[in-house]
């Protein structure tokens, strides 16, 4: 079975408007969003340096191969635009990258019993396009999103940020791009 190095990207997303109340409110206050990457998928290693231009070109030009998912390249595409802020382009990334990690779900169920790191990789591409919906301000797209990452990866730590974040901010703009480790 194929096994994918997932990192993490945050982002530190600064809300123009959130009401909280003591230690609650400074917690949310510094919950970063969280971009979910593959290190080994195209272009992972320059994600891993903030290389997002290497990344961006590395991706569009990878040739997928056995070992590698579709998924993959796909996802790191979706994280690659939305970290560049190319939003449209980003939007599309995550609808394939979604498309193609159920698609490898239903591949994983046909020669394995149950799909449950499938479901995580569903739960990946779910995430994200949550990030990006944020970023585009489609509060209302971005929770949907997350309640279905939510229900194919309960416990996963990038969820649960993102799902905190959405909740704490209305509006929300860019102020900090960090790594941060793997679950």
């Amino acid at each position: 079975m194929f096994s994918r190095n997932r990192y993490t990207v945050s982002l530190l997303i600064a809300a123009t408007s959130a009401v909280a109340t003591g230690a609650q409110a400074a917690e949310r206050a510094h919950t970063p969003m969280v971009l979910t990457a593959y290190s080994n998928g195209a272009g992972g290693s320059n994600l891993l340096k903030g290389n997002y231009t290497d990344a961006l070109a590395e991706i569009q030009h990878y040739k997928p191969n056995a070992m590698l998912p579709a998924s993959a390249k796909a996802t790191n595409l979706c994280v690659a635009y939305a970290v560049t802020k190319q939003l449209s382009a980003a939007k599309d990334a995550c609808n394939a990258a979604l498309k193609q990690a159920k698609y490898d779900r239903l591949t994983a169920s046909r020669y394995a019993s149950g799909a449950t790191q499938e479901n995580a990789y569903v739960a990946v591409a779910y995430s994200n396009r949550a990030v990006v919906h944020m970023l585009a301000k489609d509060e209302a797209s971005a929770k949907a999103d997350l309640e279905r990452a939510k229900v194919l990866a309960p416990n996963a730590e990038f969820v649960s940020k993102n799902a905190i974040a959405v909740a704490s901010k209305s509006r929300s703009t860019i102020a900090q791009l960090e790594v941060a480790p793997s679950r």
